[in-house]
């Protein structure tokens, strides 16, 4: 298992809306913050809080997926998309 972290807004100040998608339904355009190939040989990518519960899932096809992630800022991001593929 591979884990990406990502910051997000802090709680205190809010809410983080987090998408995930295949990247032709979610790219926002722009430069994302991450993208890179990443191993999934349970061929689920799943999103997650700092705590360990699971917010999202998504099957993918193969053992691995590239994955992007874009976000709205660069410290503290009320906004976060995931995108698969």
């Amino acid at each position: 298992m591979v884990d990406v972290i990502v910051r997000c807004l802090a709680f205190m100040d809010g809410e983080t809306e987090v998408t995930l998608g295949t990247t032709s339904e979610v790219n926002p355009g722009g430069r994302p913050a991450f993208d890179d190939e990443l191993e999934t040989p349970n061929r689920v990518v799943i999103v997650s809080t700092v705590e360990g519960k699971q917010a999202l899932q998504s099957g993918v096809p193969f053992t691995s997926a590239r994955v992007r992630i874009w976000v709205n800022h660069p410290t503290e991001p009320d906004k976060v998309i995931v995108g698969i593929g």
